[in-house]
């Protein structure tokens, strides 16, 4: 961490007490009974996959925090939902430090591009699987 970073840490995180956490808690139910109450009409009217609707939403309570400190659109609604003005305007700062390091051989990429084949294999099979249900 550079020293702007580090002045923007120290003043977020001197600023988050116990209200704040008691909003964002409540925000995090919030989020998820949304996350239910539109995925129960999907499963009402018989949809097999609406559970996936309410997967959606849970994956985004683990995304939303991750996003929130480098996007400005997402830190302002953090912002928003903590309600504490003392917060750091903006969101975390980029570092200034750039890591060189060498390019690899031919045969360096290739772990890398076993993987995306792997991946795409099993996305294949996944989609064969479902559609043939």
């Amino acid at each position: 961490m550079n020293d702007e970073q580090k002045e923007w840490y120290k003043q977020y995180s001197s600023n988050i007490g116990a209200k704040e956490i008691l909003r964002l808690g409540c925000a995090i139910i919030l989020w998820i009974f949304i996350g239910l109450s539109i995925s129960t009409p999907f499963a009402l009217a018989g949809y097999s996959n609406s559970f996936i609707i309410f997967v959606i939403f849970f994956i985004m309570l683990f995304v939303f925090p991750s996003i929130a400190y480098s996007r400005k659109p997402m830190y302002s609604l953090l912002r928003k939902i903590l309600g504490n003005k003392n917060l750091p305007i903006e969101p975390m700062p980029h570092s200034t430090m750039k890591i060189l390091r060498q390019p690899l051989p031919w045969y360096g990429y290739l772990p890398g591009i076993w993987g995306w084949l792997m991946g795409l294999a099993l996305l294949f099979a996944v989609i064969r699987y479902l559609s043939s249900k």
